[in-house]
């Protein structure tokens, strides 16, 4: 993302919306680490805007209540524009039901209130014009022009609340004090106690393996490397969310009392033998240095070279490869710790008279029951339990509630930052055989002082 020296390239594929989205959940970490569709109602205007310059909003009719007949007469409110900022998949002109749900629900809140204009405007997930550098580059330039509402991924949200633009949701709505939100999404809506989002969306990071190949499947790596597993996973992935995943499953803290990123020398061993063991018992993927990224390693597994790979629901949903099945990640002490991330809606503009109207945008935008078709359809995790109970498709619903119980928000950017690299260079060091475990774990406490 071009505001910053450098950015680490972590290609999740870009093969439909849904993979661009999967991608900013882990590009964003690392760019830390540096630093009937067609004929849509026409009641919001669009504006595809892929620079930071500031342009003028053209004039839109608006829509009362009595477009639809026989809706009810809402109260007259005020005149107002609201400036929403979305990715593509939100793109009210392109040809989806994803698009055409969130359409929708925009349509039926305009409805509600005669004089109110929402202006639509479409940007990258990443990038010098994505969502965020767009949103920083505007807060400097000209704030007048930043969005009242904008949807951010939980790492973008939390560099651009670090800077000071986006309004904490605290005061402005009560919706998170609702009971119907999973663990997950709560801790993505809050920075340091905060809310400052509303999530809409989640994607947890899963193991998928091949049923006709590990046909008793156990959630034992012992046991998965006797069957004739074969691992495939993001191994220079700098983030190193699985070797997070499994040290976090061993229920130890990766901060210390002065809350600094720290690591256990215990865990870490466990941890550090755990692959040593993987590699010698030729469980991990021959080759597996060389997998940068998700789709490298989701193309391993479907090409046949893995049986095993760890990869996110939001792909797996997507692909649904044949003869394969979604279980949560195996922890290292039989129990599963699945990090996640996800997608919010926060609150950015200049205008104070808008905030409480573009949260009340926002509450609408994750309604338990428009995030039921609206998850389902675009093959996201729910925020919110009641969306999952409406899910159509019972398995699904089974399969995935089983996931988001052990789900656990990612490790915050300041953790990422120091963490991600640390267990990067060990699980290099331990596949290069050149060191002793013990001294890998030594170098990796060092890394931390």
């Amino acid at each position: 993302m071009g505001i910053w020296s450098a950015v680490l390239t972590l290609s999740i594929g870009l093969r439909n919306m849904k993979n661009i989205f999967l991608k900013c959940i882990t590009t964003g970490l690392i760019v830390t680490l540096l630093s009937g569709c067609g004929n849509l109602p026409d009641l919001v205007s669009l504006i595809t805007t892929p620079t930071p310059e500031v342009t003028s909003t053209p004039t839109v009719t608006p829509v009362s209540g009595t477009a639809m007949g026989n809706t009810p007469q809402p109260t007259q409110e005020r005149s107002a524009v609201l400036r929403i900022w979305v990715p593509p998949e939100l793109d009210p002109n392109i040809d989806s039901l994803t698009s055409e749900l969130f359409t929708r629900q925009v349509n039926d809140f305009v409805m509600q209130r005669p004089g109110l204009t929402i202006d639509i405007r479409v940007k990258a997930i990443d990038g010098k014009a994505g969502l965020l550098n767009t949103l920083l580059a505007t807060y400097d330039a000209a704030p007048e022009a930043l969005p009242d509402l904008i949807a951010l991924t939980r790492t973008d949200m939390e560099m651009a609340a670090s800077r000071g633009v986006l309004h904490p949701m605290d005061g402005l709505t009560e919706i998170l004090d609702e009971p119907d939100w999973y663990a997950y999404a709560r801790q993505m809506a809050h920075i340091k106690n905060t809310a400052y989002g509303l999530p809409f969306s989640g994607d947890a990071l899963v193991l998928v393996y091949r049923a006709s190949e590990i046909e008793d499947f156990d959630a034992d790596w012992n046991v998965l490397g006797e069957q004739g597993g074969i691992l495939s996973f993001p191994m220079s992935d700098p983030t190193s969310l699985f070797s997070l995943s499994l040290y976090q499953s061993m229920g130890v803290p990766i901060i210390d009392d002065q809350g600094l990123p720290a690591v256990d020398a215990e865990s870490m061993t466990r941890l550090l033998s755990f692959y040593d063991q993987a590699r010698r018992n030729a469980l991990l993927l021959p080759g597996i240095e060389t997998i940068q990224n998700d789709t490298q390693s989701w193309q391993a597994y479907t090409e046949a070279r893995a049986n095993l790979v760890v990869t996110w629901t939001s792909r797996y949903l997507d692909d649904r490869p044949v003869d394969s099945r979604m279980v949560p990640i195996p922890g290292l002490d039989q129990s599963s710790y699945t990090l996640t991330s996800g997608w919010v809606w926060a609150l950015a503009g200049s205008n104070p008279d808008n905030q409480l109207l573009a949260a009340k945008l926002a509450e609408a935008l994750v309604d338990s029951e428009y995030l039921a078709a609206w998850t389902e359809t675009a093959g996201y995790l729910p925020p919110r339990p009641n969306a999952l109970s409406k899910w159509k498709q019972v398995d699904d619903q089974l399969l995935l509630s089983g996931i988001i119980e052990s789900s656990q928000l990612i490790p915050g950017n300041e953790q990422m930052t120091v963490l991600g690299p640390v267990f990067q260079v060990a699980l290099s060091e331990i596949m290069s055989g050149q060191k002793s475990i013990e001294d890998v774990v030594q170098s990796a406490i060092d890394a931390l002082d």
